[in-house]
């Protein structure tokens, strides 16, 4: 993906088979490595709470993989709101990071600039690591290129509305006063009559906030292919390529958004605030917010939100190759012993101590297992006081692993599992968009968007005429020449799965 010529692309695949190269030949790392070694440090960079003292769990793991690997780990520790602003500086800066999370909307421009090691010249390293993903390895390539291996959680995610249930019901509602469907979009107006009863009843609350709304969540409503120049609509049921900011979905979120925020229904900086719904919640200053979710959810927002809430369904379930593959491990080409770094990857898919580390942090201090052998708080300790706490397992290796948070179903990972049965399967499940053709296009389309989504999105400006602005722009970017590759691409792709 993200070449910005057949040129270049040679050229940066022979400078990435070198660096691969200079990877193995100066590393004495085998599968069977000794303790005899000197420890190698593995600077992991991951998603981690603001709050919290990182050098502990830290400690913790280093002693793990000390007994186990004979590796350090240095943990990297980046939030959802800086992510996107820091990784890419950390690695211009050519910062010695071995291991990354990436979203799939991001592979695009790391592969072009080089920051990606091929994981299929290390399988040797990998093999339980592939055991464990099975088919789902599929969503780490990039045509024949290994990027990277997807997270072990629930594939397909629908989204859905939180509200904190103390006032939900405090106003008289219940959760089967809600049908929200996008086959009627005008039944998104239940929510903005609830919005505007908090709003009234509590008017130093913000009903709605947080860093994700409908018309950016494409992931839940449209297959996006792995970006969103170029989409199939439905549900991933249509036959043809659009331009999902054209649609009249994509509008009326825009419009239902301008409305709770010209009405104070959201917060006056949401468009530009980072910070998740769930920590607004925490803090007392949200009602309500957005998000995709699993078949644990209340549990899992009452954990990192310290609420009950409920929640109120505005999707159906789609499942599609972005589902598996929207989160990604990688290794980085700054790592000083790839090899290494890969070691790590397979170890730490398979190591439930390691994840249940990252997730919930210091066992005794932070957490306990309960009675029930869940994950609890000690005694004294609650969502307000923890001095470690994630409970975005889904952002880490293998969720699977991890020990239920308290209040789960007894075989919450087998519902995981079978969370998308019963999901919608977009009609390109198991394609991956190989966009090395139209790398030039693609980096101008990002620029343009970035310029208009979140606005947009959250209702900031006026949606008439700033969609106009957005489609002409996206369009003298070079949209429709990405939009005829994909479609070409999805078609040889379908011709072969008949």
């Amino acid at each position: 993906m993200l070449k910005k010529s057949v040129s270049i692309l040679s050229i940066l695949a022979l400078s990435l088979t070198m660096l691969a190269a200079c990877g193995k030949d100066n590393t004495s790392t085998t599968p069977g490595q000794t303790a005899s070694e000197e420890p190698y440090t593995v600077n992991f960079a991951y998603h981690a709470p603001k709050e919290g003292n990182q050098t502990e769990v830290n400690a913790l793991i280093n002693e793990l993989t000390m007994k186990e690997l004979n590796m350090k780990v240095n943990l990297m520790p980046i939030t959802w709101d800086t992510y996107n602003s820091k990784m890419p500086m950390m690695l211009a800066a050519q910062e010695p990071i071995d291991i990354s999370f990436v979203f799939a909307f991001s592979l695009p421009s790391f592969i072009d600039q080089g920051y990606i090691v091929d994981g299929s010249d290390y399988e040797e390293y990998t093999k339980d690591l592939y055991k464990v993903l099975g088919d789902d390895l599929q969503g780490g390539y990039i045509g024949d290129m290994l990027a990277g291996f997807p997270m072990m959680n629930v594939r397909g995610t629908p989204s859905g509305i939180f509200v904190r249930k103390d006032i939900f019901e405090e106003l008289g509602y219940k959760a089967s006063d809600f049908s929200v469907t996008t086959d009627d979009m005008s039944s998104f107006k239940q929510i903005t009559d609830l919005f505007a009863k908090v709003k009234e009843k509590y008017p130093d609350m913000t009903p709605f906030d947080g860093f994700r709304t409908f018309g950016l969540n494409t992931i839940t409503y449209v297959d996006g292919m792995g970006d969103n120049f170029g989409v199939l609509e439905n549900y991933g049921q249509a036959d043809k390529v659009t331009n999902y900011y054209e649609s009249e979905q994509f509008k009326q979120f825009a419009l239902l958004n301008r409305e709770w925020f010209t009405k104070g229904l959201s917060s006056k900086d949401i468009a530009v605030d980072k910070e998740l719904g769930q920590a607004k919640m925490k803090a007392g200053k949200t009602f309500a917010f957005f998000a995709s979710y699993g078949a644990n959810a209340i549990t899992d927002v009452k954990s990192q939100t310290g609420y009950d809430t409920v929640l109120i369904p505005v999707s159906s379930k789609m499942k599609s190759t972005t589902a598996v593959n929207g989160a990604l491990n990688v290794v980085l080409n700054t790592s000083a012993d790839k090899a290494k770094a890969f070691q790590f990857l397979n170890w730490a898919y398979n190591s439930k101590e390691f994840n249940d580390l990252l997730n919930w942090g210091v066992p005794g201090k932070d957490w306990v297992v309960n009675a029930d052998g869940q994950a609890d708080y000690p005694e004294g300790v609650d969502a307000t006081n923890v001095n470690y706490h994630s409970d975005y397992g889904f952002i880490y290796p293998n969720q699977y692993l991890m020990t239920p948070w308290a209040g789960s179903p007894k075989d919450i990972w087998e519902k995981y599992k079978a969370f998308s049965d019963d999901a919608i399967v977009s009609r390109a499940f198991g394609f991956t968009f190989d966009s090395s053709s139209v790398a030039m296009e693609q980096s101008q389309l990002a620029a343009v968007l970035a310029k208009y989504e979140n606005a947009i999105s959250f209702g900031a400006v006026d949606p008439e005429p700033t969609l106009k602005q957005l489609n002409d722009e996206l369009h003298n970017a070079g949209l429709q020449t990405v939009m005829d590759e994909k479609q070409k691409q999805l078609d040889a792709w379908l011709s072969k799965q008949k």
